[in-house]
């Protein structure tokens, strides 16, 4: 295995993953946790944004690679940043928005896809580890981030709280509910397995209505208020 097949940067609220662009992707997803294993003591409980840089990934690979990275460590991943808006002060701004809603409850981890039919009910914000598929639905009184790509169901702030969101990596949902706020898409089908692009976007409402908007510092300093 490639000696800087995984090399690291970070700063207060990102890390920078650099990655072998010719590696076989099994060698590399073994790499990552080896890296994140002998880096576990100091990185401790972080809470940080990720970018990854030096390979094209798919949004399952992408998906495993934080999989490697929380299992082999005590990091928490609150948001994938693209690698043109990396630096510091976006990081801190894309994860402080995160965190700031979890003030009052610390939010949950589901890995893995969740598939048709299913349902994922919970009091708290949740980070999903995976993907949404067609059919597939979250409820949360909290926020909902999706690392992975969303095509089913997301209802943010179940509870009535219009200060909720939904994010997600890919975000093609069938429908996406804020509080009492609703948005449903007619594009995407029950049946859909068709790869889409990484487009990162938040949901949330603003003048009373739903804003579906990529995530770039103008989106969040509007949502940020």
């Amino acid at each position: 295995m490639a000696h800087d097949a995984v090399t690291l940067k970070s700063n207060p609220y990102g890390l920078i993953l650099n990655l072998d662009p010719d590696l076989p992707f099994e060698e590399l997803y073994e790499a990552v946790g080896k890296k994140f294993r002998s880096s576990a003591g100091f990185f401790k409980n972080a809470k940080l944004a990720l970018t990854f840089r030096g390979r094209v990934l798919t949004h399952e690979q992408e998906s495993r690679l934080i999989e490697a990275i929380v299992q082999n460590s005590r990091i928490e991943i609150i948001c994938v940043v693209d690698e043109d808006k990396g630096t510091e002060e976006y990081y801190r701004k894309a994860v402080t928005h995160t965190l700031e809603k979890q003030e009052e409850a610390d939010g949950q981890f589901y890995r893995g896809t969740l598939r048709s039919g299913q349902v994922l009910e919970t009091e708290k914000s949740v980070i999903i580890i995976g993907d949404v598929n067609p059919g597939a639905q979250i409820i949360s009184k909290g926020n909902i981030v999706v690392l992975g790509c969303c095509m089913g169901t997301l209802y943010a702030g179940a509870a009535g709280d219009r200060s909720c969101f939904a994010a997600a990596l890919t975000m093609k949902p069938m429908q996406v509910r804020i509080a009492d706020k609703t948005a449903r898409s007619a594009i995407v089908k029950k049946t859909d397995t068709g790869e889409y692009p990484a487009e990162p976007k938040i949901v949330y409402i603003k003048d009373d209505h739903l804003q579906i908007k990529p995530i770039t510092n103008d989106t969040l300093g509007e949502y940020l208020g």
